[in-house]
Parts: structure tokens; C-alpha cells; sequence
């Protein structure tokens, strides 16, 4: 990260001229601390890791990089639901979530340099570790295997996010540098992808040749996935997303095959549905003073956060005429609709609200990273590209049936793909709704931005969260631009 914003720094200096008298002042503060050593008790520190680190502290910083794992996640969960009119944030205080998010133009400072140094920071974390391990002490081979195969998959899954943000303009991935080397350069989101398939491939065989136990605990969210061999089915779940999206957003026809093949060695299911449907990792939460909260969960009657009205319109019905019922469990009706800017709400999330009292927000709720009922719905998508159209009906209508109690598809083998695409997308958007922007994502890959609503004459649906660099270049804009 810090080569990155080197390199956008050093690209358009001539208009960071200030900057030189922040670092001017910065140095100073730095030459008055000379004579400071203060010792940071709580965590392990660089010097701590970079020396011969100790078996306690490696299992300290395993659990920072579980912890940094939902870095952005919030803002990942409001900006791509606003842009995929999947939520709207109706509280009125920015003019942005009514304004360049759903309309433009999108401000370089603003909404569209959102969700990026998060991830960048959990990545330098995981370079620190994974550095710190070639030095333990007290690490046995197979635990150092094991603990590089968890933090690479973490790592790989950080690339992806990036990249799925990042869309064409690119990002830099190559950013373990010392400061005084040449910045990263930025590459493709296609092969930042490809470097996340390599990198999650990588963490599979150091999983594999990791022994029985891993050297640390785990945070809240991993429960059924403390293993080296069950993170391994993690890992290969995962792995099978990436290709998935190499697939569509990048037209890698091999990758079918590929993520198949990963999907297969996941921990996908069909025993006791509906139940397993939750199986899988979460981001975790605790609710406790001090810790993480659950980022998107508020009271009945908060203004903040609204479901989108075609979610509500487009729900399909259940046999006996209501509707869907991963619409009816997740969202609820307002005490009072609300309007703002001429864009309306009626209906509330609560699937991260209070078990007890459905109206009151739940700061303990995990969110779903990757579980069952979405292994299902990728296996629908990978076997129907793979030949195996009954297959992909099969699991489309386990997740149907068990998950919003529809009745079974009216698809065929012979359906045209773009029947298929529309009825994935359908259950994509009703399965995964407020856990990852799932509705913008998947119109990305399958070009049908054009589908999304416009609620108002001059909205627009943005392709991408950020500003192309050669427009950036051509309105003289500050850095970050296209971030």
C-alpha cells in the first residue's frame, strides 16, 4: 500500500506541493521522539516480528490478521448495495449517497475512493507475518506451513475484493517493497485475480503439509474451520469464487473447469437442508466495548439505511401467494416510509437485527463471508457452463425451495443461457442481499447494468467504484483519483 500511494504521489507531485510542509513538520515530530522508547505492551510490534519472534507472538498476530479480515466491509456493503440499488441510505446527512453514487459525476475525494486502503492495510499486515514466520521460534515446519496457508488465503481473498472493486482501471498487487523501492505497478483486474487463484493455490499446499492444528486461536466466525484440513475446504471454497469470477468478468473459459474442480474439494453440501444452508465462515462480531461491531445493523426506526424498492416488487411468490421468503425474513416493513431527494423507502433490513426483539439492531451479528447456500448457487453456475444443466437446475432448486420455499424452477436443460442468467441472478440477489453488493457484482459480470432501476430522470448506474486515471489526467484532478 504505502508503494502505491508513492507511486500516485509521485505521478502528480505538482499539485501536492502542501505536502511538503506536512512532511517537513512530520519530520520534526519524529526528531523531537529520538529520545522516546516506549514500549507497546498490547501487540506485537514490527521489531517484535522481524526479529526471532516468539510462538506467543505470532499467535497474537494470527488473530490481527483474522480481525483486519472485514476491513471495508461496510463501506463495501453500503457503496456497491447503493450502486446496485440493492439499499439506499436515506439519513440525509451526506449528499453523496443520494448524489454522485446513484447520479454523478463521482468525485475522486468522495464515495468513489471508498473501500480500497482497508484492504491494502490488512494485506501489509499479512506480508509482516508471513515475513515474521520464515524467523520463528518455537514453530514447528508443519505449523509454519500451516500458518503461511491461512494468511495466504486471507491475502488472496484481500486481492480479490480489491480487484472486484477495482474493475479495469487496475490496482497495484506486487506492494511488499521497502519504501525506497520502485512502486508497484498498477496490472489488470484480471490478472490481480489470476495472481488471487495462484496465491489461494499456493495456501493449499502449505494447508495440506500443516499437520493437524494450527498454532493460534481463532476469532469468533470460523467456527467448523479451525483446521488446517477444514480452513482447507474454506480455502478451496473460495478459490472456486475467484475462478468463478475470472469466468465472467474475464472470459477464462478454463477457469469452468477449474473452479469445478475447487468446488468439489470445498465443504458444498445437499445433507440436512435447510440447515446447512448457514454452514460456512463468517465475519464475525461481538457486540463488546471495544471490539468490532456488525457495521450495517440499526433500529426499525433508523433513517440510515433503507431496502431497495424493486427488491421488495420483484420478490417472487410462494405457492400459497406470499412472497419469498428470504425477502420476508430479511427485510420488514417501516414504521413510516420515508422519502428523501425524491427516492422512498419502505422496507427495513433486519436480518442482522435482535433474535429477541426484530426491531432493536443486533451490534453482535455476524455477517456471512461464504457459506453453503451460496457454494450452491456457484455450483448451479459452474455446472451449467460445464455441461451439467440438469446439475445446475438441481442445485438452483435446493436453494429455491429450502432457502425461500418456492416452488421449483420452470428452466430446462434446453432454456437459452440468458434464462439461466436471469434465474441465477434472481436467487444471487435474494440469497446474498446486504452481506457483499452482490447485485452490482453479478450485473457487472454478466453485462446488465442496463437491468438495474433508475428511480430518477439524470440517475445513472455507475460500471465501476472510481474515476478511469486518463479522466483524472484530462480534468487535472488531485490524487486519489482513481482509487
Amino acid at each position: 500500500m504505502t508503494a502505491m500511494i508513492r507511486q500516485i504521489h509521485t505521478a502528480r507531485a505538482r499539485r501536492r506541493a502542501s505536502g511538503i510542509v506536512a512532511a517537513a513538520l512530520g519530520a520534526l515530530l519524529l526528531a523531537s521522539c529520538d529520545d522516546l522508547d516506549v514500549q507497546n505492551i498490547n501487540a506485537p510490534t514490527a521489531d517484535n516480528l522481524t526479529g526471532a519472534p516468539s510462538r506467543a507472538i505470532l499467535a497474537r498476530t494470527a488473530v490481527g490478521v483474522q480481525t483486519e479480515a472485514d476491513n471495508d466491509l461496510g463501506t463495501e456493503i453500503e457503496s456497491f448495495g447503493i450502486y446496485g440499488r440493492e439499499l439506499y441510505n436515506l439519513l440525509g446527512n451526506d449528499p453523496r449517497e443520494t448524489g454522485e453514487q446513484i447520479r454523478g459525476p463521482q468525485d475522486p475525494g468522495g464515495r468513489a475512493g471508498a473501500a480500497w486502503t482497508g484492504k491494502y492495510g490488512a494485506i501489509r499486515t499479512i506480508n509482516t507475518y508471513l515475513t515474521a514466520l520464515g524467523n520463528a521460534s518455537g514453530l514447528t515446519e508443519q505449523e509454519v506451513r500451516a500458518s503461511a496457508g491461512f494468511a495466504k488465503t486471507l491475502k488472496a481473498w484481500h486481492l480479490h475484493r480489491l480487484a472486484v472493486r477495482s474493475g479495469p482501471t487496475g490496482l497495484p498487487i506486487d506492494v511488499d517493497r521497502p519504501i525506497t523501492a520502485e512502486p508497484a505497478p498498477l496490472v489488470s483486474a484480471n490478472e490481480a485475480m489470476a495472481a488471487a487463484s495462484a496465491l489461494l493455490d499456493e495456501a493449499l499446499a502449505d494447508l495440506q503439509a500443516g499437520g493437524s492444528e494450527f498454532p493460534f486461536t481463532f476469532v469468533p466466525g470460523y467456527t467448523g474451520f479451525t483446521t488446517p484440513s477444514t480452513f482447507a475446504q474454506f480455502n478451496r471454497a473460495l478459490a472456486a469464487k475467484v475462478l468463478v469470477h475470472r469466468a465472467t468478468f474475464g472470459s477464462c473459459t478454463e477457469c469452468w473447469a477449474q473452479a469445478a474442480t475447487a468446488i468439489a474439494a470445498s465443504f458444498v453440501t445437499t445433507a440436512d437442508l435447510p440447515n446447512s444452508l448457514a454452514t460456512g465462515v463468517y465475519y464475525g462480531f461481538t457486540g463488546a466495548p471495544g471490539e468490532a461491531n456488525n457495521p450495517v445493523t440499526e433500529a426499525l426506526t433508523s433513517n440510515h439505511y433503507w431496502v431497495h424498492p424493486s427488491v421488495v416488487t420483484g420478490a417472487q411468490l410462494r405457492p400459497d401467494g406470499t412472497k419469498d421468503l428470504r425477502l420476508t425474513t430479511k427485510t420488514a416493513p417501516a414504521p413510516a416510509s420515508r422519502t428523501l431527494n425524491e427516492l422512498t423507502g419502505t422496507h427495513k433490513p433486519v436480518l442482522f437485527n435482535s433474535a429477541t426483539n426484530p426491531a432493536a439492531p443486533d451490534l453482535g451479528a455476524d455477517i456471512p463471508w461464504l457459506i453453503n447456500e451460496e457454494l450452491l448457487l456457484l455450483r448451479a453456475e459452474i455446472r451449467w457452463n460445464t455441461a451439467n444443466k440438469a446439475g445446475a437446475i438441481a442445485d438452483l432448486n435446493l436453494v429455491r425451495q429450502h432457502a425461500g420455499g418456492l416452488a421449483p424452477t420452470t428452466l430446462t436443460a434446453a432454456s437459452p443461457d440468458a434464462a439461466f442468467v436471469t434465474e441465477l441472478l434472481y436467487n444471487r440477489l435474494y440469497s446474498l442481499m446486504w452481506t457483499q453488493g452482490t447485485r452490482w457484482v453479478d450485473a457487472r459480470r454478466y453485462g446488465r447494468l442496463g437491468t438495474l432501476p433508475i428511480d430518477r430522470a439524470g440517475d445513472v448506474v455507475h460500471p465501476n467504484m472510481l474515476i478511469p486515471a486518463s479522466e483524472c489526467d484530462a480534468r487535472d484532478l488531485p490524487v486519489p483519483c482513481s482509487l
